[in-house]
Order: structure tokens, then C-alpha cells, then sequence
């Protein structure tokens, strides 16, 4: 049975399939779409906020992990809206338009302009949507939620600036890492696993992600949270920044240093480039192609991701068992299944 997964260089060529299409959409296109996912940054605050606000008081002080996990459960379900349905996300177009960038299918420039009109783009949607939907709504007005929601905006804004550029570094690694198990999976309920684990795991623990403090310190200043919005840009600048380091370097420069390693050591001149250098290439999803059309397109993308450094990494395939063969040199690495873009 085949494994309906991208990885490796395949991994790579859909991720700047994405970089590509999200350079080319209009500034009003980006900033819609910006907007739209702080429409679902929102509806998961919302969801996260009145799970882990309804525990009542005394129990949330004696047991802390019960809203952690109540937050934890609900507010990455926004990712999956934003994924599975559509919108732009700043935190993850960190690595996704840098990793386009990095293999010069777009411009410095637009790299920029994209995480800039994004980032406005999902600010006004926070704060717009905060407003309609958690504030007039009079949904946290009353205890046990109004002391949660207050509570959660003054933790925000009181840690140290390096505090929150650490803990931005985390969160960001974690859901950029969900972002590419996502689009790793080739069937929706892989995808649906993948983007919930990772920014479950940087809830539980506590980091701060910028877009989604965006909802939180917003909504709890219309609580009355004893902050200031002063406060929720100094949150804001460091765990923006935090963001980019975990989504640019950490995830992103990863992704793409492990996929086009060139070894510095002399004796390891002649190394090939390419992900076989760093893991093997598995199956993708299952499709009509023949197995000799898999392995035209799949020899079409290794020797442009390897960039014709070194010897070429040879597919080959095989009929009767449906099988592609990919035959770097002293190396010899399989999968089922058919390889295709995103």
C-alpha cells in the first residue's frame, strides 16, 4: 500500500508551489485573505477561550493544566480553517515564502511585501473580528470567563521582551512545522491530524505566537484587562520577531539547507546535493500516472532541485510492481506510489 505522503525534495517543490502562487496574488487579494484568517484566528480564540474560561476559578487556580489543555484542544482548529478553507497567515508564510525565496522562484521584495500586507491583514481581522464576534457578543461579561480572558492579556504583556522573543521562537517552529506536516499529508484526515499536534504542543506550553495575541491581548483590553495597548505592542514586537526566527531559520533554512546540503569537508567534495543526502524520499499520494510518467517528472524535479551539481539522481521504474526507483550514486532508495506537485 502506498504512504500518502510528500517528503524530501517533492516536500520542498509543493512548499514553493505555494511561495509562488502567494507572491503572485494582488496586494487587495493578500490583505483579504490576510483578513480572512483572522476571521478563523478569532472563531479558535473564541473556542479555546470558552472551554478553558468556563472551568471555574478555584479550579482553574489549583489545577492550571485544566485551561491549558482546554485552550490547547480548540484554538488550533483555526489552522485548520485557514489550511483546509483558505486565508494567509504571517507565521507561516515565514517559512513557506522564504523557502521560495531560497530556491529564487521570487524576489526579495516581494518576500517582504507579502509577510508585510499579511501581517496588517491579519491584524485588522483580529481586532475587527475580536470585536463583532467576543466583544458585543457579551460572551465572556460574566465570571468565570471575564477574569480568564483579562488574566491571559496581562500575562501577554507582562513578560520580559527577551521572555517573548524566546517563547515566539517556539511557537512559531511549532505551527510551521504543522504547516509542513500538512501539506506533507496527501489525504484530508492526515492533513487534519498533522496541523493540530504541533500548535497543541506550543498552547500546552505556554509560547506566544503573534497573530494569536493578537485576539488575546485585543479582546482582554476590551475586558478591561489592566494592560495597555502600549503593552500589546511591545508584545507584539517581540513576538513577531520571535516568529520569524522560528519560521524563516529554524524551519525554514532547515527544510531547505537539508535538501540541498554541499558538504564544506574536502573529502566529501563529490557528495551528491539533494534530500537524499538528508533523508529518504518517500510515497506521495496515489494517482493514474504510469509508473514511466512517475518517473519522467520525478527525474524532471531532482535534477532541478539538485541544480545539476555533481552526479544526476536517476529514477527509474518498474511496471509490474509499480515501483519507482531512485538511484543516486552508491545509494539506492524506494517508494510506491506516485509523486506530484501540490
Amino acid at each position: 500500500m502506498a504512504v500518502d505522503m510528500l517528503s524530501g525534495l517533492l516536500l520542498e517543490d509543493a512548499i514553493v508551489h505555494n511561495a509562488v502562487h502567494k507572491a503572485q496574488n494582488t496586494p487587495d487579494k493578500t490583505f483579504f485573505l490576510g483578513m480572512l484568517a483572522g476571521l478563523w484566528i478569532t472563531f479558535g480564540g473564541l473556542a479555546g477561550l470558552s472551554a478553558a474560561g468556563g472551568i471555574p476559578i478555584d479550579v482553574r487556580n489549583n489545577w492550571p493544566i485544566l485551561p491549558k489543555l482546554g485552550l490547547a484542544i480548540f484554538f488550533p482548529t483555526a489552522l485548520h480553517f485557514i489550511v483546509l478553507f483558505g486565508g494567509e497567515l504571517f507565521t507561516g508564510n515565514t517559512m513557506i515564502v522564504l523557502i521560495g525565496w531560497l530556491n529564487k522562484k521570487l524576489t526579495l521584495k516581494k518576500m517582504l511585501l507579502n509577510w508585510f500586507i499579511v501581517y496588517i491583514g491579519n491584524f485588522c481581522g483580529c481586532v475587527l473580528f475580536a470585536y463583532l464576534f467576543g466583544y458585543l457578543t457579551q460572551v465572556f461579561e460574566h465570571e468565570p470567563y471575564l477574569s480568564y480572558v483579562q488574566s491571559i492579556a496581562v500575562t501577554k504583556t507582562h513578560y520580559g521582551w527577551g521572555v517573548i522573543f524566546l517563547k515566539g521562537i517556539v511557537a512559531n517552529t511549532c505551527v510551521c512545522l504543522g504547516v509542513i506536516l500538512g501539506l506533507a499529508s496527501r489525504d484530508a484526515a492526515g492533513k487534519i491530524l498533522a496541523l493540530w499536534f504541533p500548535p497543541v504542543i506550543f498552547v500546552l506550553m505556554g509560547m506566544e505566537h503573534v497573530i494569536a495575541n493578537q485576539f488575546f491581548v485585543n479582546i482582554g483590553l476590551m475586558y478591561g484587562a489592566d494592560t495597555t495597548i502600549g503593552k500589546m505592542w511591545y508584545n507584539q514586537s517581540a513576538a513577531a520577531l520571535g516568529n520569524l526566527v522560528g519560521g524563516a531559520l529554524v524551519l525554514g533554512l532547515s527544510e531547505h539547507v537539508m535538501n540541498h546540503w554541499k558538504s564544506p569537508l574536502p573529502w566529501h567534495k563529490d557528495h551528491p546535493r539533494g534530500s537524499l543526502a538528508a533523508h529518504d524520499i518517500e510515497s506521495t499520494r496515489r494517482a493514474k500516472e504510469t509508473p514511466s510518467q512517475i518517473s519522467s517528472s520525478a527525474n524532471s524535479i531532482m535534477n532541478i532541485f539538485t541544480g545539476h551539481h555533481g552526479p544526476k539522481i536517476e529514477v527509474t521504474s518498474d511496471p509490474e510492481k509499480d515501483n519507482v526507483t531512485l538511484r543516486p550514486p552508491m545509494a539506492s532508495h524506494h517508494f510506491n506510489g506516485t509523486p506530484q506537485m501540490v
